[in-house]
């Protein structure tokens, strides 16, 4: 992967009146990866992206992307050709068929992917002669993605591309995407799901409240905010949970999430802690282990969870 940078912002800021959305944020993208902006709902990714993409102006701030200064309006015209977007809320028209839809959108560009290629990369060939309104939320995904790639863009923007979808309509939207990316498209990603970078990133910046927290490698950032592996104790009642509360924050430092009693610490091993469980007589109905994720880097930089339940 070349080390070109083909985006690279600096002190962008965007202010609604009186509220900053976006506080200074500065980084750059290189060519040929898959870049995430990692962040929860109001954290301000939207509103970046749609400055980047040219559907909002900053308040402050520098822009460029593949060389052209986004400020310049003749400028901002020859990014358009050159980039791809596919917004969070995406519509398009319910009464055409799929092939139709590719075709409408394709032919706005001059560089153009034939349709049956498209068809092919997305799986959508079964499904070309089917009326928009008619396909399921996975397959209307994969049509705005057909779209957002139709134009053979250098730079592909994605907001939130696999929100409202099940797991394995996640894992066909992410297997695309790096379809894309092997043939060499730069990719830039939103999401407030903490498994999207770590399953398809190259690297991730954590967002909050407009402010950038840090960047890196999903490793990278793991590696330096996250210690050990995560011990989820499950109760099976209020009085059992209480009670395991009770024998365990005297061991190690507690979290305490809905009936889900977490342990992050390096301070006990998951064999003391089912010794003392089982010593107090205290039930529990499952007890989990699990490797440290960007949700735990998150919580570390921010003392929030990504998606509030």
């Amino acid at each position: 992967m070349s080390q070109e940078n083909v985006i690279e912002i600096s002190n962008l800021k965007k202010t609604y009146g009186s509220d900053e959305v976006i506080a200074g944020l500065a980084f750059s993208v290189k060519k040929g990866e898959i870049f995430s902006l990692l962040g929860p709902d109001g954290s301000g990714k939207t509103s970046t992206i749609e400055i980047l993409v040219g559907l909002s102006k900053p308040s402050e701030g520098e822009i460029s992307i593949l060389g052209f200064n986004t400020k310049s309006t003749i400028e901002m015209r020859e990014i358009k050709k050159l980039i791809g977007f596919l917004p969070q809320e995406f519509r398009t028209h319910d009464n055409l068929t799929v092939k139709e839809n590719i075709q409408f959108w394709g032919k706005m560009y001059d560089n153009m992917i034939e349709t049956p290629e498209i068809l092919s990369i997305l799986n959508l060939e079964e499904k070309a002669n089917t009326r928009y309104k008619h396909l399921t939320p996975s397959f209307k995904k994969r049509v705005g993605l057909a779209i957002a790639f139709v134009n053979n863009p250098e730079i592909v923007f994605l907001d939130e591309p696999t929100a409202g979808l099940d797991q394995f309509a996640k894992r066909e939207v992410w297997d695309i995407i790096k379809k894309f990316n092997k043939e060499g498209k730069t990719i830039f990603i939103t999401t407030n799901d903490a498994i999207e970078p770590q399953a398809i990133a190259d690297r991730v910046a954590i967002i909050h409240k407009g402010i950038m927290k840090d960047i890196g490698t999903p490793i990278e950032l793991i590696d330096r905010f996250s210690s050990g592996n995560k011990i989820i104790i499950k109760s099976p009642t209020e009085q059992a949970r209480l009670k395991a509360i009770e024998i365990l924050q005297s061991a190690c430092p507690l979290e305490i999430l809905h009936d889900e009693i977490i342990i992050t610490s390096e301070e006990i091993t998951l064999l003391e802690i089912l010794e003392k469980l089982d010593k107090a007589k205290v039930r529990y109905s499952d007890i989990i282990t699990q490797k440290p994720t960007l949700n735990d880097v998150f919580i570390t930089l921010t003392g929030e969870t990504l998606i509030k339940k």
